[in-house]
């Protein structure tokens, strides 16, 4: 992977003062080398694009040269600068948390330098088509990303598709407005954009003659601490007339960049601020570009409906749609030894008044050592105890003594109240791991900067909010709800979604606040090892 950000650089570098000549050459270089060609006419292309004798071309090649009516796009004197368009773009993909080399780019490079010898109609057709694969496959990145997330639980099989490119490609190419289609098809997502602006601005930087990975050792807030300055400055968040700045504004400086990595910023250069400080440049534009391709990869399921968003190192809770952030809102999530899963699904119920089942592990581990000490347990924390043929029994009827993790043959279930710990209301959606949505009693949590306390499932910080956008049919029943509060053993209450909203755990390494700044997350499950 560090070879890769090496490799990017190297292309910024070649962006020059000289880039201009270096295309022009290019481009003639092109011209020359296509004009020795036949032209390649209709039915010649349609022919070879169409042949069943071996696969030549995939369907989406095909709906491009029919969408096109057969012609050349690219390796004839008369569209040589629709091919200079391309490999310019495709130069620039570093820029996009893209990688040149998965669109041909050696190859493409060969034919403009007129290294690649076209010596018959055959390799001219053949480098027709390799051309078209190279521009599909790299549009479609931008649009799509070119990396998917991945889930432990996959329960929307969602495959993002929202736009045409072959017919956009035609398009643009009939139009001859190919250099801005890339612009045209980018994901309207706001996080796109402001990942893409922090990329370029972070390669800007490694690409510099005296650029150096810093470690901060001093924890002075002052003009001295030259590693400070310098790491700050790498990191967008002073400029180059700032590196010599008062005391006080250098403080300020260091409170910006704790909120960067979502840290109290107090200004104080301690031991967690150094920690994320010194992490280097090269790591962290890993990190956005996964985290820009993840994006595009969301954008298309939040078209015209709203989906909910759960990211895990965040402990964050967004909704979308139409690729706006329409509600957000913190979460609580798993601890280490517990983690919330990641996964999508849809939500199917909204439970008012939930019941609390309590789990096994849960059961057996954290509560029977209490109920064994004093079974007046169960009744003051609201609890009952089910036998399995799931009839309430008395806690003082058990002989708790005699059960353990290995023999535990109840269950515990909390009932309605203002200590349930499941709060007032619940979203269920499937998934193997019976985490869901819920509610909570316990909201001093939430004001937490880091917020990973539970067993696995998902607490919200406004579940009400999130009950009116499921039910919106239906708010009646969240409007009694906030009105009778919290009622004691109150039969739950089973409210069938209007519409099953999409529901995504993922784990994002970043992301971006309400003033559109950029936040790096802690690895907090260990999910990554940026280091290779």
């Amino acid at each position: 992977m560090i070879s890769e950000v090496i490799w990017m650089l190297i292309f910024i570098k070649m962006k020059s003062r000289n880039n201009l000549k270096r295309v022009w050459l290019l481009g003639m270089a092109t011209l020359c080398t296509l004009a020795v060609f036949a032209q390649i006419t209709t039915e010649k292309m349609q022919q070879f694009v169409t042949q069943d004798k071996q696969t030549v071309a995939s369907d989406k090649i095909k709906e491009f040269y029919k969408l096109y009516k057969y012609n050349t796009a690219w390796i004839n004197r008369e569209n040589a600068g629709n091919l200079n368009v391309l490999f310019t773009e495709i130069t620039k993909a570093p820029y996009l948390a893209l990688n040149a080399k998965d669109y041909a780019y050696t190859y493409l490079a060969a034919i403009q330098n007129g290294q690649e010898n076209l010596k018959n109609t055959e390799d001219s057709l053949e480098a027709e088509i390799r051309i078209t694969d190279a521009a599909l496959h790299f549009y479609g990145d931008i649009v799509y990303g070119n990396t998917k997330p991945a889930f432990g639980y996959n329960g929307l099989k969602y495959t993002p598709d929202c736009l045409n490119i072959p017919a956009l490609l035609a398009a643009y190419i009939t139009l001859n407005k190919l250099p801005s289609l890339a612009s045209a098809i980018s994901p309207t997502i706001l996080e796109v954009s402001v990942i893409e602006n922090k990329i370029k601005q972070l390669l800007t930087v490694m690409a510099q003659n005296n650029f150096a990975e810093q470690t901060i050792t001093s924890n002075k807030i002052n003009a001295n601490n030259s590693a400070l300055i310098t790491k700050l400055y790498q990191l967008g968040i002073i400029n180059e007339t700032e590196k010599s700045l008062p005391d006080n504004t250098l403080k300020q400086k260091l409170k910006e960049a704790q909120k960067q990595f979502g840290l109290l910023a107090d200004g104080v250069l301690r031991t967690t601020i150094l920690k994320e400080l010194n992490v280097p440049v090269a790591v962290r534009l890993k990190q956005l570009m996964l985290a820009l391709n993840y994006y595009r990869w969301l954008n298309c399921v939040t078209q015209n409906q709203s989906v909910i968003v759960v990211n895990l190192p965040a402990a964050y809770l967004k909704v979308y749609k139409n690729s706006k952030t329409i509600f957000e809102m913190r979460v609580i999530v798993g601890k280490k030894a517990t983690p919330t899963p990641t996964l999508t699904s849809k939500i199917d119920e909204v439970v008012l008044y939930p019941y609390w089942h309590v789990p096994y592990k849960i059961a057996t581990k954290e509560l029977l050592p209490s109920i064994k000490r004093n079974p007046g347990y169960i009744n003051k924390n609201n609890y009952q105890v089910l036998n399995s043929a799931g009839n309430i029994v008395n806690p003082y009827s058990v002989n708790w003594r005699s059960l353990s993790a290995g023999y535990f043959p109840y269950t515990i279930r909390q009932s309605t109240g203002c200590d349930n710990a499941l709060g007032l209301l619940k979203l269920n959606f499937y998934n193997p791991f019976s985490v869901y949505l819920h509610d909570t009693p316990n909201k001093n949590l939430f004001s937490m900067n880091k917020r990973f306390f539970s067993h696995g499932c998902m607490r919200m910080e406004k579940p009400m909010d999130i009950g009116h956008l499921v039910l919106k049919n239906n708010n009646i029943a969240i409007d009694t709800l906030e009105q009778k509060g919290c009622l004691r053993n109150q039969s739950p209450i089973f409210v069938k979604a209007d519409v099953q909203m999409p529901v995504i755990v993922w784990y994002n390494p970043v992301g971006i606040d309400a003033e559109k700044r950029v936040i790096f997350y802690e690895d907090i499950y260990g999910k990554f090892n940026w280091m290779h």
